[in-house]
């Protein structure tokens, strides 16, 4: 896999949590903030996307999970309505803001400028942070993706891997 080092581009962090639902084991794997050409939804369109990535052994079904880009407002888009990530595999959800043309739609966008992602869980009436992203401004079809898959650090990727490992 090819790489892009923009160490002034980019300043990704993650912040983990575990214990909640199997949530130890879901993570924000990959994204994209500028999708131009490199992946279309089922309309044709080219929406930004981020990809989930269960490291269990069992599927995670996502009732009870949150995905938003404001952390004063964790529970934006509730994801469930069916959706989940199989175990060991990749969910991709796109950042469009159209809600309408499926269940892997959120209700918001990424901005190319920069801004963060949360991925959250609601237990027991708990609203709990077990994933996040923060990113300055990206380059068009230019990921950014955990290296290696899922535990490591964040890279910009000019080569990225939507529903793959990162490795």
């Amino acid at each position: 896999m090819s790489k892009l080092h923009l160490p002034l581009f980019v300043l990704a962090s993650s912040v983990s949590a575990s214990g909640c639902n199997g949530s130890d084991d879901l993570v924000i794997n990959e994204f994209m903030a500028s999708n131009d050409t490199t992946v279309e939804d089922e309309g044709g369109g080219t929406p930004d996307w981020i990809e989930l990535h269960n490291l269990g052994s069992a599927d995670q079904k996502l009732s009870g999970w949150f995905i938003s880009d404001d952390e004063d407002e964790l529970d934006k888009h509730a994801l469930g309505k069916g959706l989940s990530v199989p175990a060991g595999g990749y969910l991709l959800l796109f950042a469009d803001g159209n809600t309408e043309e499926g269940t892997d739609h959120v209700s918001f966008r990424l901005s190319k400028d920069g801004e963060d992602i949360f991925l959250s869980v609601r237990e027991e009436g708990e609203l709990t942070t077990i994933d996040s992203a923060s990113f300055n401004e990206q380059e068009t079809d230019v990921s950014m993706a955990r290296i290696p898959n899922a535990t490591g650090d964040w890279e910009a990727s000019n080569q990225p891997t939507p529903e793959a490992s990162n490795d």
